[in-house]
This record gives structure tokens, C-alpha cells and sequence, in this order.
């Protein structure tokens, strides 16, 4: 038996991601797949880049490694975020793959962050069931788990012989679409999340297949003080989202 960390939605939050690097490496993990959006909003987008890079076995594209690639230059935000990572690591994120398969005990996975072909395409935990089995009907091999990121939000669901999974976010766990303003305290939501997949890697023999959900307190304090040391844009909605957990709708994006 195996055990792999699946992590997403780091959001060059350099703290969370050490905090969660750390408790993987404690559980003895060694393998660790990344379903995007590495960069974009926090505090260190070069450090994040060069640490999935070193740590992560596989790498998917995130809608926000692919809008900071292909960053226009009227939208002050994302090339900031370009200027800062340099032509080796926008070249990194360009060539990142959309999705990935593999077997996990018998059990067919496909890893992708959004969609499959499709990184704007959000799909949350209240959205319909008939539209969360679309994610499944693709051409070729339909996968048994769905394992995906973008919304910052951890849930698994059971859809009759199908299983679709939300790993959640590392750097920046927010509760949209829905938030209720008359809750203060967030901090169960305001964690860094992973999830953590066991059982026998690239064995198409059904066998025994669990899947944990695991979050991690980590110092937001410090992560704030590095994004105003850096100067990131949208500073304010920043520390609102790492803070309150309250997704914050920038006006240049």
C-alpha cells in the first residue's frame, strides 16, 4: 500500500505550503501530485513555482498558471505576477498538462484541476448532480475517481458507481459561492488543505482504496507579512480571503 499527497490551489502562499510540505514529509509520503494554480495572489509566486517543482511527481495546469502565462498587458495584476516569475518558470507553467490518469488500486483516476479540457469551468459542491457526472463523460476511458482542485473548498461525493473528490486548497481556502456574513470566526476554513490518496499505485487489480481529507493550522500572520514586504497587488482582498476565508472578486484581474 501507497500512500500519495494531492495538493492544489497554493496561490504562491510559500507559508502554507512549508506547513503542509511538513506535515506530508511527518506521515512518510513521498509521492505528491499537484492538480494547479501554483501562483497568482499571495506573497511568494518564484519560491511556490521552485518548491512544486522540486517536490511534485506530477503537475497539472491551473486557470491561474494559464491566465498569469498569458497575461495581457493592460491587466496590471497578472503581469506583475510574470514580471516576477521570469521566462523559465512562465515556460514551466505553459507546458503544463491539463490532465492526468492512473490506477489506484483497480480504480480508473483522473486528475485535472477544473475540468478536464477545460480550466474556466467551475464546477462547485451545491451544482447538480447531472452536471457533475458530466465531468466523467469524456471520450476515451471514463475515470472511476475524480480528484480536482479550483474551487478551495474540500468535499467527496458519491455519485452511484462514480466518486468525485475536492482536495481542497493549500493557500487559500475561501467559502464561495455562498457566505454567510453573520459568521465570524473561520478559522476551521482558514487551514491550509491536502488530501491523501492510499492504496496500490498503477495496480489495475481492485484492492483495498482509501482516500483522508487532511487540514493543517499554519502562521497566516506570516504569510501576510511577506505579501506586504513583496508590495502583491490587491494587498486588502488578500489579507480578507487568508483572514476570513471570503472569496474577494477583483476588479483587474
Amino acid at each position: 500500500m501507497e500512500k500519495i499527497a494531492i495538493i492544489s490551489d497554493i496561490h504562491s502562499n510559500l507559508v502554507a505550503l512549508e506547513a503542509v510540505l511538513k506535515d506530508i514529509e511527518k506521515r512518510g509520503i513521498n509521492r505528491i501530485f499537484c492538480l494547479g494554480d501554483i501562483v497568482f495572489k499571495g506573497s511568494s509566486t518564484c519560491e511556490v513555482v521552485d518548491r512544486i517543482k522540486d517536490k511534485c511527481e506530477i503537475v497539472i495546469k491551473g486557470n491561474c498558471d494559464d491566465a498569469i502565462v498569458n497575461a495581457p498587458k493592460e491587466s496590471k495584476r497578472r503581469s506583475w505576477y510574470k514580471e516576477q516569475l521570469g521566462e523559465e518558470r512562465i515556460e514551466y507553467l505553459k507546458n503544463l498538462p491539463l490532465y492526468k490518469d492512473f490506477y489506484m488500486s483497480g480504480s480508473y483516476v483522473r486528475m485535472f484541476h477544473a475540468t478536464k479540457n477545460d480550466l474556466y469551468n467551475r464546477i462547485f459542491a451545491v451544482d447538480p448532480i447531472e452536471k457533475k457526472k458530466n465531468m466523467f463523460q469524456e471520450e476515451g476511458k471514463e475515470p472511476d475517481i475524480i480528484l480536482y482542485g479550483d474551487i478551495h473548498q474540500q468535499y467527496m461525493q458519491k455519485l452511484q458507481n462514480k466518486t468525485i473528490v475536492n482536495v481542497g486548497s493549500v493557500g487559500n481556502s475561501v467559502y464561495f459561492p455562498d457566505y454567510d456574513e453573520s459568521i465570524t470566526n473561520m478559522e476551521e476554513t482558514t487551514q491550509a488543505f491536502y488530501c491523501i490518496i492510499e492504496g496500490e499505485y498503477n495496480a489495475k487489480e481492485r484492492g483495498s482504496i482509501s482516500i483522508q481529507f487532511v487540514r493543517i493550522p499554519y502562521d497566516i500572520e506570516k504569510e501576510i507579512e511577506l505579501a506586504k514586504e513583496k508590495q502583491i497587488p490587491d494587498l486588502e482582498a488578500y489579507i480578507i480571503e487568508l483572514t476570513k476565508a471570503k472569496y474577494f472578486k477583483r476588479a483587474n484581474k
